[in-house]
């Protein structure tokens, strides 16, 4: 997930050469975790969102590579550290269809470490947190192909029919093509992560 994820990123990070301090900042941190290293783009994302408080795209770019990051941390203790500086990233109110796409994936991250015990507590609010962004914003297609994949995962091991989520996949594709980012930076990423069914 996260080479496809940095391939759409790099793309932001070239288009913003030429461009103020804030675009340029950015899309060095961009190309940063493009190249691998999510420490240093981290840590410069932190400091673009602290200089740039009135913008929100830093910050979400923080928690995104940390939770693309957190997804393969194996160490009990250093998976709930990063998850615990995810949670501190996310905003508690007011959160927008691609903030809430995010808070998903951290849940769903933090359901990987022990999806025994963690599934029947985490998945009723990773689904909800879904369901949230499509309703706040129907074109989102982070949002849609996120619930899908979500799904198509629980029936693998509850069982079902993936009729309905394989349609999702088909129709977030649709939306991937006819997306018009609102801005410099707004989240495109997520096509490449399609599976299909």
């Amino acid at each position: 997930m996260k080479t496809l994820i940095l391939t759409v990123l790099t793309f932001f990070c070239l288009s913003s050469y030429g461009q103020g301090n804030y675009e340029k900042a950015m899309g060095e941190a961009l190309q940063l975790w493009g190249t691998g290293k999510t420490k240093e783009a981290s840590a410069q994302l932190e400091r673009i969102a602290q200089a740039e408080q009135d913008k929100w795209l830093p910050k979400y770019y923080q928690t995104l590579t940390l939770i693309t990051h957190s997804f393969g941390i194996q160490d009990e203790a250093e998976k709930t550290n990063a998850l615990k500086k995810i949670n501190e990233l996310i905003p508690k109110e007011n959160l927008n269809s691609e903030w809430l796409v995010l808070r998903a994936l951290a849940s769903t991250s933090d359901l990987t470490s022990d999806p025994m015990n963690k599934a029947m507590i985490l998945s009723p609010s990773i689904i909800a947190d879904y369901e949230t962004a499509i309703k706040m914003d129907p074109k989102n297609p982070r949002a849609l192909i996120g619930l899908a994949e979500f799904n198509i995962q629980s029936k693998k091991y509850m069982g079902g029919d993936t009729k309905e989520e394989c349609e999702s996949l088909q129709k977030a594709l649709t939306l991937f093509s006819d997306e018009k980012p609102a801005e410099l930076f707004y989240p495109t990423w997520g096509k490449e992560r399609q599976k299909r069914c």
